[in-house]
């Protein structure tokens, strides 16, 4: 019988993997019908790599305000990891995210990291749910607000009554982040997550035990709640400012406006884990969106694969920080081997 449920799951990893792979060669197959490959080519050869460097700066200074958004959620559940500590874990999650499908893979290493050293589920997985669940609800607010200032799009009454309630949901659902009635939605997401991953056959044991008691914490630290959103904030607008430069850096004329609700787009389509880094994806979705405001396709292929490099280096910093942290256990583990080794075979005076 175990036998047979093992074939079961393995037939199921393949069919996702088939999936995925059919959905990829069907981007990939469009790219190269719509696109002039030596036009994008040359476009890449022609960066400017002041603003890209610029680019690289403000998409990394992201960083910095996501992690002390992190620590102050951490901090009144009493977690005993520094602000360094968690900032190394951000880049870390990058890394790993570059190489495992879907941005979500990241952010699940990390949270296993973190668990290991402090030890406790709850206070660890509760303050990265939130980081999240605030980041993608502000990311929304910002992108939706674009929209109803964008010339290309507000004219569109039907698409400007949609995103005014869209947005009245999001700004909704984030203020009953804080409050016992998120619990119902909580649930619900914790249900599917667990059925997606077990469908993987990955353990679920963190989300499973995940439970809502740290309320009770953060009902007596009442200002949190704007701390939250207003890093959150702070947090996407250097992505807004890279996503120009980047632009800026290929003559792609578009402003800080249409750069915002890219972002969300970009965002929401890199969380499908059906590519690595979202490769395949992200381009498609970026030729259609930027199609809309008279950018061509090879100038968006240009600006998705430099979004795709400037994730690259980040990760990078990331894997440095990972390899450092490898090495220093391993003389830790000799150390620690030697030290039983001595108990187990005590030196006898004569």
């Amino acid at each position: 019988m175990q036998a047979v449920k093992t074939i079961e799951i393995e037939m199921k990893k393949s069919l996702f993997l088939l999936l995925k792979l059919a959905i990829l060669i069907v981007v990939v197959f469009w790219l190269f019908k719509i696109v002039d490959f030596n036009k994008t080519i040359d476009l890449l050869s022609k960066t400017i790599l002041s603003y890209f460097a610029l680019a690289f700066l403000f998409h990394n200074s992201s960083n910095f305000f996501i992690t002390l958004k992190w620590y102050k959620l951490a901090k009144p559940l009493k977690l005993k990891s520094s602000y360094l500590d968690l900032l190394k874990l951000n880049f870390i999650s990058m890394f790993y995210s570059i190489f495992v499908p879907g941005q979500g893979s990241g952010e699940l290493i990390k949270g296993i990291k973190l668990q290991k050293k402090e030890g406790d589920i709850e206070k660890v997985w509760a303050p990265i749910f939130i980081d999240k669940i605030t980041n993608l609800l502000v990311m929304l607010i910002i992108g939706a607000t674009a929209i109803l200032f964008d010339q290309h799009f507000n004219q569109n009454k039907v698409l400007v009554v949609t995103v005014f309630l869209l947005i009245a949901i999001f700004i909704f659902l984030s203020f009953i982040l804080f409050t016992d009635k998120i619990t119902i939605l909580i649930e619900a997401v914790k249900d599917i997550l667990v059925y997606f991953l077990k469908f993987l056959k990955i353990n679920t044991d963190c989300i499973s035990n995940f439970s809502l008691n740290y309320f009770n914490e953060y009902k007596n630290h009442k200002s949190i709640i704007f701390e939250t959103f207003f890093w959150s904030f702070m947090t996407k607008l250097p992505h807004v400012f890279a996503l120009y430069f980047l632009a800026k850096s290929l003559n792609i004329d578009i402003n800080l406006i249409e750069s915002a609700w890219l972002l969300s787009v970009i965002s929401i389509a890199s969380l499908l884990p059906i590519s690595f880094s979202g490769l395949g994806v992200r381009e498609g979705t970026l030729i259609f969106s930027m199609s809309k405001i008279g950018v061509g396709s090879s100038e968006a292929l240009s600006f998705s694969l430099l979004i795709f490099i400037l994730g690259i280096l980040t990760g990078l910093i990331g894997g440095i920080f990972e390899l450092k942290s490898l090495f220093k256990k391993q003389p830790e583990d000799v150390i620690a081997r030697s030290a039983t080794t001595k108990q187990s075979h005590p030196r006898h005076k004569l």
